[in-house]
């Protein structure tokens, strides 16, 4: 397996978001025959994820500047709510409904009456059965990068000792996301074969991270790496290592995926987190989104499976990273 070593200048913001709003805008961009602004309803599993929070402003703002009008919703994480969202938006007439699935199946028959109607439906994340373009993660090799920035730490930090306890935070949920965490467990297995797993647990929030770390402690206080599938729960599980009562950061390991400013912020002040892999970020995804989307009612010819790039983020490049994504 390659090492992935890409710079990557796109990121994402903790914002807390909730509900449906929209937005329009007066700019030139993609519109009907009659110049009127497309319509675009989004539907999203669990907008308590930080980066999804910032997908969703993001692809609303920018949708605005190209003649879009978008409406958001929250399904929240339940997959009845999400059939009902999307048939609520084919009645509305929208042009395009991009939909991050809380549950693929359970959208087959409405995403074919969505394309029966004629409008473009264009999936995030999570593969769609019925779907004009999708913006999709290599699910195993981001894990396995994950996996792969932890295990060079082990070995950097703990390469003499018989065994390392560390903690897995997942999300079976979602198939793609299992690929994930087999690609984490595939390359610590492989690269650092004195750690032993002893802890699993699903995360998609910063508040599952707290709970989860300060459980994996209390059980495994030897522990001294945990990994996770995404932003939400490296967040919240730096916070819940730090308020375990560990006090040597240099000597605990924390590797997310999602690259959240936060995220950049812990590796550079030298707390639990090491590292995280960038996928672009929620901003980036939302103006992707809204591009795959204004192509498609342009009627231009669109890749129909598009992938997110895999960028290690860590001490060596997090600063640059950062002032590049978010500013300085």
């Amino acid at each position: 397996m390659k090492k992935i070593t890409a710079v990557l200048a796109a990121g994402a913001l903790l914002l807390g978001m909730s509900a449906c709003s929209s937005a329009s805008g007066s700019t030139a961009g993609a519109s009907d025959a009659s110049g009127d602004e497309f319509s675009v309803g989004v539907t999203f599993s669990d907008l308590s994820n930080p980066v999804w929070a910032e997908l969703v402003q993001e692809a609303q703002s920018y949708g605005a500047e190209n003649d879009l009008s978008v409406n958001y919703v929250d399904a929240k994480s339940d997959a009845s709510t999400q059939v009902t969202q999307v048939e609520n938006f084919i009645q509305q007439g929208v042009d395009a409904i991009i939909i991050c699935a809380v549950d693929a199946k359970s959208l087959i028959d409405v995403t074919k009456k969505a394309q029966d109607a004629g409008i473009k439906v264009v999936g995030y994340t999570q593969v769609l059965d019925n779907y004009d373009a999708q913006y999709l993660v290599d699910a195993y090799n981001t894990g396995y990068a994950n996996g792969e920035a932890a295990a060079e730490w082990i070995n950097e930090n703990y390469g003499d000792e018989s065994v390392v306890e560390w903690g897995l935070m997942d999300l079976p949920t979602f198939p793609e996301i299992i690929d994930r965490a087999n690609g984490i467990k595939d390359a610590i297995e492989e690269l650092a074969p004195n750690a032993e797993l002893v802890a699993t647990n699903s995360a998609l929030t910063a508040e599952e991270g707290v709970k989860n770390a300060e459980n994996f402690l209390q059980a495994n206080p030897n522990m001294k790496v945990i990994a996770t599938i995404g932003g939400g729960g490296a967040q919240g599980g730096n916070e819940g290592v730090k308020a375990s009562g560990v006090t040597d950061f240099e000597k605990f390991g924390l590797f997310g995926i999602d690259a959240t400013s936060i995220e950049i912020d812990n590796i550079l002040k030298g707390d639990p987190q090491k590292a995280s892999v960038s996928l672009g970020g929620g901003k980036a995804h939302g103006r992707t989104l809204i591009d795959i989307t204004a192509d498609l009612l342009a009627g231009e010819d669109v890749e129909k499976d598009q992938y997110m790039p895999v960028t290690v983020i860590d001490k060596t490049n997090a600063q640059e990273y950062y002032d590049e994504v978010f500013g300085g």
